[in-house]
């Protein structure tokens, strides 16, 4: 399967957290993994193997007078097509990625500025307001993409009761 990058965020036209969408266009994982931890966060991770595909569907369960509850996706890929030709894909290396987001970014009027978040042996490129994240491995002197994360804005307004029929997980059915 081809992602594509939606021009405004998002892959494959799904532009808003909805898992409805996800499902009826990726159908139904063979893999679902569920995370809670300690922070009031759900982290659910359905996995696409076959099409080398993750989606983590994220619910952070925080309602204070500073953080409501909110719902986020992050799409995580081997490949990734800017358009119909170009494409960005692990293993490559970062010099070469980094012009072709910068003229995708150009070509659809949104901001060419990245952020870099360095570590010693690793960072992560962050582009279009954190939608875009570019895990890097340093290899020797280069560095090399390790994985591609593709996240939709959050949404805070979200009926989430509906999960896990969704899913059919008898258990989400019962926490939400």
């Amino acid at each position: 399967m081809k992602f594509i990058l939606n021009k405004t965020s998002g892959i494959n036209g799904i532009e808003k957290v909805s898992l409805e969408k996800i499902i009826q266009t990726f159908s139904v994982p063979e893999n679902i993994e569920i995370n809670i931890d300690k922070s009031n966060i759900l982290d659910i991770e359905l996995k696409y193997e076959d099409i080398n595909l993750a989606i983590f569907y994220v619910i952070n369960f925080i309602n204070s007078e500073i953080t409501k509850n909110y719902i986020t996706v992050h799409f995580v890929i081997k490949k990734l097509y800017l358009d119909e030709n170009i494409f960005i894909e692990e293993n490559e290396e970062i010099k070469k990625i980094l012009p072709k987001i910068i003229k995708y970014l150009k070509n659809n009027n949104k901001s060419t500025e990245y952020n870099i978040e360095r570590r010693r042996k690793s960072g992560i490129y962050y582009f279009d307001n954190e939608g875009i994240a570019i895990f890097y491995q340093k290899e020797f002197n280069k560095k090399i993409v390790e994985k591609i994360d593709i996240s939709l804005p959050y949404e805070d307004s979200l009926n989430i009761l509906d999960i896990g029929k969704i899913l059919n997980i008898e258990i989400l059915k019962q926490i939400l």
